[in-house]
């Protein structure tokens, strides 16, 4: 609550002006400024300097320097290497055991990671199948290749397993590299296997 006892107001008495305080030093460093002709500092800031001093490049600082510039060069080549290539497009593929051709092929690799592969077998023994891939490394991939197994006559005789571990070239237009055939009966049980060598170009829609 406001209070209604006010005091009487009386006359306005003369505000004391308060007196500035004495600061001998400040008549000092002007009267240096003055006698030695140096120019009083301006009341404005910066946040930068026109006078650029050279660095000091230590031993240690150029190795550190040299260093980073040989792992860029290294990390450019390596870019290099890898660029544009990639396994994903159609291929014409060679497999050959012992030095003899064993089958010949149309194979697709997809950008998902699937594959297809289309080759001259009679198709009444299955000659479409499937398969999955992955990248290892710059340039390097491996396949896993699963698919039917059927007699000349038609019959189910199991599964075989195609893995594939294969390079492509630097222009990415060919791909060469290693394969298994494992084959198993419709149990799944294991029977044998085989080993041999694979090549392929890339077809190109010219």
């Amino acid at each position: 609550m406001i209070s209604t006892n006010l005091p009487i107001a009386s006359a306005p008495q003369p505000i004391a002006q308060p007196q500035r305080p004495h600061r001998p030093w400040l008549q000092i460093l002007a009267s240096a400024f003055l006698a030695f002709g140096i120019a009083a500092p301006s009341a404005s800031a910066k946040c930068y300097s026109k006078q650029i001093v050279a660095p000091v490049i230590t031993p240690a600082m150029a190795a550190a320097n040299n260093a980073a510039v040989q792992a860029d060069t290294s990390l450019q080549s390596t870019l290099q290497n890898v660029g544009p290539v990639s396994i994903v497009g159609l291929w014409n593929v060679t497999f050959s055991s012992g030095g003899q051709v064993v089958d010949v092929a149309f194979d697709a690799w997809h950008s998902d990671g699937t594959e297809i592969l289309n080759d001259y077998t009679n198709p009444i023994e299955g000659n479409v199948c499937l398969g999955v891939w992955q990248q290892t490394g710059i340039r390097t991939y491996k396949l896993k290749h699963p698919s039917w197994s059927f007699d000349s006559n038609g019959n189910l005789q199991g599964t075989v397993i195609i893995g594939e571990k294969i390079t492509v070239s630097p222009d990415g237009n060919s791909y060469s590299g290693s394969y298994t055939y494992s084959i198993y009966d419709t149990s799944g049980n294991f029977l044998e296997q085989f080993t041999g060598q694979i090549k392929a170009t890339r077809i190109k829609p010219d």
